[in-house]
């Protein structure tokens, strides 16, 4: 039963980061015209997101 709350847990956290990711994605590119400073931050972020994304995929 531990083994089977972990693995939802590991489901609903990757769930939430990449919700994340994508709002990171949308904001980089809603700043990509106004503020290129803006615009790198979120992109940065959002990388950093999908490397956790990527890191649970291979858990």
């Amino acid at each position: 039963m531990k083994r089977v709350a972990t693995k939802i847990k590991r489901k609903l956290n990757r769930i939430a980061i990449e919700k994340r990711y994508l709002q990171m994605i949308e904001k980089a590119y809603n700043f990509r015209q106004t503020d290129a400073g803006l615009s790198d931050f979120f992109e940065y972020e959002a990388n950093k997101l999908r490397s956790k994304i990527h890191a649970l995929e291979l858990e």
